[in-house]
């Protein structure tokens, strides 16, 4: 029976070779002192239970405080540096897989362990992460990770995991567009409201996710962060992040702008409201003055003729036109 069968949890080793025979794997210490010069062991744990931890401890003697990180979920970011070997905590965020649940929920960011010694790189995750999967099917069968050191392949793994935030943000623009023109549109306030305050809480958890990665990422740009048998990460991982907290604020700034157009459209469907009813006021008003007035207590002889009525009410109605006329004239309506 394999150790992963053993311990009953998701443990995946993939042995990416420079010649070209990238394989799986089975976990053992064998395997890991065995690992040559140009090849990369890729250990991967998808679930934080006790005995896998326990079966990943075997096989590369992880240390007591690494392993009870890797027991924890707590969403953290942090980077840990031992004389031979650097354990990197980032968060990934991730959309559900279901349509609506992914419209009608946030995304609840995923902590993710990566230890990296001389070629060998461990992740440990509970459940799968959409980034290295995507990541998996990209590499499958490429030979030329097998030369890579183990920095190099830790550099690849958080690049996908700053692209898995990037395509978030993506998501976001597609829905702030479609936004825009139900800001346009009258009687659609409540579902407009309630996806901006989604959306909203979407870009926080998003802000609040990447802006840990800012002071845990800047040692990988340093010049003394590389390690013998580790290699150096690539420095611009480092304006990868910042490229990407950029996109993450550039959304933020078009919710706001979408927030603006429906208040600016608000404004205006209340102005042309205030206009019609100040018009029809306008109209009314000579009328209402006019029947005031014939309204009062004396008694002249203009009321004597019933006739009368009729040439009171076309006065009101001519003073109506000429209102309105005027406000033709001065363009009002």
């Amino acid at each position: 029976m394999s150790p992963e069968e053993e311990s009953g949890s998701a443990l995946r080793c993939t042995l990416f070779d420079a010649d070209g025979t990238d394989q799986a794997v089975e976990l053992s210490k064998g395997v890991v002192k065995s690992v040559r010069e140009n090849q990369l062991l890729w250990i991967e744990l998808q679930q934080r239970d006790e005995k896998g931890i326990s079966v990943l401890r075997e096989g590369v003697d992880l240390h007591d405080e690494q392993a009870t990180l890797l027991a924890s979920e707590k969403a953290t970011v942090q980077l840990l540096r031992y004389p031979e070997r650097v354990h990197l905590r980032l968060l990934a965020v991730h959309d559900p897989e279901e349509p609506d649940k992914r419209r009608q929920t946030v995304a609840t960011p995923t902590p993710i362990d990566v230890i990296v010694a001389p070629n060998v790189v461990i992740t440990a995750h509970e459940g799968e992460v959409p980034a290295f999967e995507r990541f998996h099917d990209e590499v499958r069968g490429d030979s030329a990770f097998g030369a890579l050191d183990a920095a190099g392949f830790l550099t690849m793994l958080v690049d996908a995991v700053l692209d898995s935030y990037l395509e978030m943000v993506e998501a976001i623009e597609r829905r702030v567009d479609t936004l825009d023109e139900a800001a346009l549109r009258p009687g659609e306030s409540e579902p407009f409201l309630r996806e901006v305050v989604l959306l909203r809480r979407r870009v926080a958890l998003l802000r609040r996710a990447l802006a840990p990665h800012r002071w845990t990422f800047a040692p990988l740009a340093r010049p003394d962060f590389e390690l013998e048998g580790l290699g150096r990460p690539w420095p611009g991982i480092v304006d990868r992040l910042e490229r990407t907290v950029d996109s993450v604020e550039n959304a933020r700034e078009l919710l706001i702008g979408t927030f603006d157009v429906y208040m600016a459209s608000s404004a205006q469907r209340t102005n042309e409201v205030m206009k019609t009813l100040t018009i029809l006021s306008a109209v009314l008003l000579p009328a209402v003055v006019f029947a005031g007035v014939m309204g009062m207590n004396f008694r002249i002889g203009f009321f004597d003729n019933p006739q009368n009525f009729f040439v009171a009410v076309g006065g009101m109605a001519v003073m109506a036109i000429v209102v309105l006329g005027v406000a033709r004239w001065r363009g009002w309506i």
